[in-house]
């Protein structure tokens, strides 16, 4: 990357289901029904390393369809190393570097991405190298990487009859803000269709957004 100043290395976690969508609306929290499910789920996270001294510099946090670069002195590492931390949100699995409460809107208004520090973790560090083309023939991509389809069955439900149902915990002067969020998420984070495989992401061959 960046003239052969820096290597990435993305980490790509698959997750079965994704859960319902929680949506907050200044002091209520509440589900969304269907909205937000569907089977299979794509997140990553990227290692941004010097090519000159080895030192990792930043890390990219995938958020659904977009994410945001951390410099390396501003995330967490697994105490008394040098693994860097990352916290899948609840349901939705987009990736913060820190626990608490990450809110998809504005005003305070939106869907939550809730992440917390608990006993459950998953240990990055063993992992199966699936692709690196600097590399060659070394690696051999296994077949299902080369699958360009859905990874889950698309989830038919009628969009506008679960935002009814919300509508009695949403205060009225609210709805319509709550409403233009919801509707402008992409289709995947709507539960309305299932994600692609990581070849199809344009930061396979490129960079982050």
């Amino acid at each position: 990357m960046l003239g052969g100043t820096f290597t990435d290395i993305a980490m790509w976690v698959f997750y079965p289901f994704n859960g319902s969508s929680r949506a907050k609306v200044k002091f209520i929290s509440f589900l969304l029904g269907k909205i937000g499910e569907h089977v299979g789920d794509w997140e990553h996270v990227t290692l941004r390393l010097s090519n000159f001294s080895g030192e990792l510099w930043q890390v990219y946090f995938s958020q659904h369809s977009k994410g945001t670069w951390v410099d390396s002195s501003q995330i967490e590492f697994q105490s008394g190393g040098n693994k860097p931390l990352f916290y899948s949100s609840l349901h939705g699995h987009s990736t913060y570097p820190h626990a608490g409460l990450n809110l998809q809107g504005e005003d305070n208004i939106g869907i939550r991405d809730d992440t917390v520090k608990g006993n459950i973790f998953m240990d990055m560090g063993t992992f199966e190298l699936v692709s690196a083309k600097y590399l060659g023939s070394a690696v051999i991509e296994p077949p299902w990487l080369n699958y360009f389809g859905d990874w889950g069955p698309k989830i038919d439900y009628n969009k506008n009859a679960e935002l009814k149902k919300i509508q009695k915990f949403v205060p009225k002067n609210k709805n319509c803000a709550l409403e233009k969020i919801l509707r402008s998420l992409p289709c995947e984070v709507l539960g309305e269709e299932s994600p692609t495989g990581p070849k199809v992401k344009n930061d396979w061959c490129g960079d982050e957004i």
